[in-house]
């Protein structure tokens, strides 16, 4: 059966190609990845909240000038790569986003809708050169050997979310289910793209946070339609085996966006919200989670063994 989504690139294809585009996604991460420590306290150097306004303030240019999710979410990535690699002081974090997002449109965007230079300048209303730009440019690229087009977040989302539907084994015909699938793919990646704002979410890789995302998701739909019948446990084990990611990693970024995303403030509260008080009661087996929902496993009680089975 091959299963279409109007809108998603991965539009289609099988579960075999797919899974296959994933391994080699996972491949490609793993060799380009690159680990982001964001500076908290030195003064002349850009710091993790000035990093986080630059990251919001691309977003909002990507949008203006109609730039698609994938072009934002790799501008962020050069952006922390750029970071992670040079010290920069705050009077060139302009440019230097400018210059990520040129790079980025050119990597994803069609020749046509990306303006020349001096345009691009003024349409992102920035205050460097042209000239400067395009020296930031190509200082950028030959810190990365002149190879800009890395993974993303928004490359296992797409993934993901088309494994997720061709594993369900249910046909969604007609207007108003295309129309709904598109839908829920792009309030993932308005979520995504919030995610993508914070420097803490930055510091996971790309298949974890996207992995993080799309399990909330689930979880938060059968808190709130419990009569829609997903399996979201078996769901999220199936892309994790596949994308090869440890659940101690899963948890962490699960937990992160559930704090600082008030949209799954209806997902249980999970292990790591109850570090301090089970250190202050000894680990008590009393303890009880904060939040209570009978019948409904989160998913840090399957691998912490507080349920039967995570196959079940």
């Amino acid at each position: 059966m091959v299963f279409v989504v109007v809108g998603l690139r991965t539009a289609g294809q099988t579960i075999n190609t797919l899974t296959s585009s994933l391994e080699r996604l996972c491949d490609k991460e793993q060799r380009t990845w690159k680990d982001r420590i964001f500076n908290q306290m030195r003064l002349d150097e850009v710091n993790s909240s000035q990093r986080n306004h630059a990251s919001s303030w691309l977003r909002k240019v990507a949008v203006s000038l109609h730039f698609g999710i994938d072009t934002y979410a790799l501008s962020v990535d050069l952006l922390d790569r750029f970071l992670a690699t040079l010290k920069v002081r705050p009077k060139f974090l302009e440019c230097l986003a400018v210059g990520c997002l040129y790079i980025a449109a050119k990597c994803k965007e069609e020749d046509d809708t990306i303006p020349i230079t001096p345009e691009f300048v003024i349409d992102c209303n920035a205050s460097c050169s042209a000239n400067e730009l395009l020296r930031m440019e190509r200082l950028i690229l030959e810190k990365f050997n002149w190879f800009a087009d890395f993974v993303t977040s928004v490359d296992f989302l797409q993934i993901y979310f088309a494994l997720l539907l061709l594993k369900s084994g249910s046909q969604h015909e007609g207007d108003e289910n295309e129309k709904a699938l598109v839908e829920k793919y792009a309030d993932l990646e308005l979520k995504l793209a919030s995610c993508l704002q914070h420097h803490r979410l930055a510091s996971f890789k790309p298949r974890i946070l996207a992995l993080a995302l799309i399990s909330l998701e689930l979880e938060k739909q059968q808190a709130q339609e419990p009569e829609v019948n997903i399996d979201w446990l078996a769901s999220i084990s199936y892309l994790q085996q596949l994308a090869k990611v440890e659940s101690d990693a899963l948890l962490s970024c699960r937990d992160l966006i559930v704090r600082l995303s008030p949209s799954y403030k209806v997902v249980r509260l999970e292990l790591a919200d109850l570090a301090f008080i089970s250190r202050a009661y000894n680990h008590s087996s009393s303890l009880k989670p904060l939040i209570s929902l009978p019948g409904r496993p989160t998913y840090a009680d399957v691998v912490c063994g507080r349920v039967a089975s995570a196959a079940q």
